[in-house]
């Protein structure tokens, strides 16, 4: 039974690194694989009609599943404040990657709750960008090249020690 997930009951067997991606979704969505990681521009843009930022994250993130048989997704969660439309976005974002997993017959997203991470990466829930940009270049010896690829990293290694991936 090592390596099992047990996720809105089903197992996914035998996991191993090079199935999971981890994504710390916004309009710059941080990823991070063992096959590569940066950032993903999904800004919208008025000359594309202010409506292809959803198409854009979907292809992409569809795109990078089948390229590299990822089978396991590892996502921040919603972090509640007082940006409602950061929220909003947030929330568009985490439908699709719900549906992606459907039409992929993946199992759901399993999602980190942001303090959580905080906690676990630098021993503060509320760490600033810096100090989780700084805990990827001390604990993991590598300078991400923004914020939300040095929170996909610490997603992504949080998820392979929690369930003990090989």
């Amino acid at each position: 039974m090592a390596n099992r997930i047990l996720k809105s009951e089903k197992i996914v067997p035998e996991l191993t690194r090079s199935e999971i991606l981890s994504l710390d979704i916004a309009t710059h969505t941080g990823y991070f694989s063992i096959h590569e990681r940066g950032s993903w521009n999904f800004t919208e843009s008025k000359r594309r009609n202010d409506n292809k930022q959803h198409k854009d994250f979907r292809d992409t993130v569809m795109g990078f599943i089948l390229k590299y048989d990822i089978r396991q997704i590892v996502a921040e969660d919603i972090n509640v404040n007082n940006h409602f439309s950061d929220m909003r976005k947030l929330s568009e974002f985490r439908g699709i990657l719900f549906e992606i997993c459907d039409e992929l017959n993946l199992p759901e997203p399993f999602f980190v709750n942001v303090s959580t991470l905080k906690k676990w990466a630098t021993g503060n829930g509320r760490a600033t960008k810096i100090e989780m940009i700084k805990a990827c270049e001390r604990i993991y010896k590598f300078t991400p090249g923004d914020d939300n690829e040095a929170d996909a990293c610490h997603l992504f290694y949080y998820f392979i020690r929690k369930y003990k991936i090989l």
